[in-house]
């Protein structure tokens, strides 16, 4: 799946998961182009109590503070797997989203 593929995929999950905030497809687009990092697959994306939480994975060094250096996050934690797979990392992420209202995202 390209970068394409997965923002578009991203933008119908996040969509229909947050139909009850009444968000425009606009807000819907900025979180989606938040959450989508070039050179990370997202394995997961779920919703927390400060907005969203997303696990990436991605196959070279992670560089954290290009990633992410202008959105808000409660917490980022990164693990490299090592021995079991050299080039392998994971990064898990609580991202907050100020377009749920305070961080507090229902069902």
């Amino acid at each position: 799946m390209d970068d394409k593929d997965t923002t578009r995929h991203v933008h119908k999950a996040i969509a229909s998961r947050l139909a009850s905030y009444k968000l425009d497809d606009n807000a819907v687009s900025g979180i989606v182009r938040r959450i989508v990092k070039e050179g990370l697959k997202i394995k997961r994306i779920d919703f927390c109590p400060y907005g969203i939480c997303i696990d990436y994975f991605g196959d070279e060094r992670i560089r954290i503070d290009k990633l992410f250096d202008s959105d808000k996050f409660r917490v980022i934690r990164l693990f490299p797997y090592g021995i079991p797979v050299d080039d392998l990392f994971h990064l898990k992420i609580e991202m907050e989203i100020p377009e749920l209202g305070g961080g507090q995202v229902r069902g």
